[in-house]
């Protein structure tokens, strides 16, 4: 595991690790508030009742065969099902969001790190979704969904901090990278020190000199091209 900012081959800096913990920690904070309150309010009734139900019937020997407490259960997997969608949905305009908008979450620009492509160019929409489907989709899915969930955040973990570039399942998906400020838009062979420092990008030529780049006719007078003949408005022959 790379822990140090210079271990990387030539002596390229290595990408954050630990950093990428606290951030997702704020970010499952951030994300955390309006999603408990909205679990509340539309869930939050259906539940203390199953649970008042539960706490005062607990001495019973097989309470999930009495029909009150099986009626009640009933009652409240509608509202968790609408609970798991809001939440999923939540989940996935934050981080496509922040992904395009900023290059980064909350949690990533408290900590001066930014997410980009491996070859050190911004995220596409293309490349925002697949990066977030790991986040969301599990929560979605029933019964399975829970498990999957806990295995992206604690097997994700697991290969981010043990793989040399620090990239997780989300990194693979959206083939992205997570940097510190001063390193985006470098590629990951360049971070990683195989591969040669980046380029900036062509840029167009100049506009000639005098010539302010107009379309003909539509630029100011001194900027015209001469008149055919070289003669001037008013000379005669």
């Amino acid at each position: 595991m790379i822990a140090s900012r210079n271990s990387l081959p030539g002596g390229a800096q290595a990408l954050p690790s630990w950093e990428r913990l606290a951030a997702a920690v704020i970010d499952f904070i951030v994300l955390a508030v309006p999603e408990v309150i909205l679990a509340v309010v539309i869930a939050g009734h259906q539940y203390s009742r199953l649970v008042s139900y539960a706490v005062a019937h607990s001495k019973e020997s097989n309470l999930g065969s009495d029909p009150r407490f099986v009626q009640l259960a009933h009652q409240l997997s509608p509202e968790l099902v609408r609970f798991a969608i809001v939440a999923a949905a939540i989940t996935a305009v934050y981080l496509i969001g922040m992904y395009l908008g900023t290059g980064a979450t909350l949690g990533k620009l408290a900590l001066g790190l930014r997410i980009s492509r491996v070859d050190g160019r911004p995220m596409t929409a293309r490349d925002a979704v697949l990066r977030s489907l790991v986040f969301w989709v599990p929560t979605v899915i029933p019964l399975v969904g829970v498990w999957l969930w806990l295995l992206q955040y604690i097997g994700g973990t697991l290969v981010m901090l043990f793989r040399p570039d620090h990239r997780g399942p989300e990194d693979f998906l959206g083939g992205t990278i997570v940097v510190r400020k001063d390193s985006y838009g470098r590629s990951l062979a360049e971070l990683s020190g195989f591969g040669p420092p980046a380029t900036p990008p062509l840029q167009p030529p100049p506009p000639p000199p005098g010539r302010s780049g107009h379309l003909p006719g539509w630029g100011p007078v001194a900027d015209q091209p001469p008149a055919p003949g070289g003669g001037s408005e008013g000379e005669t022959s």
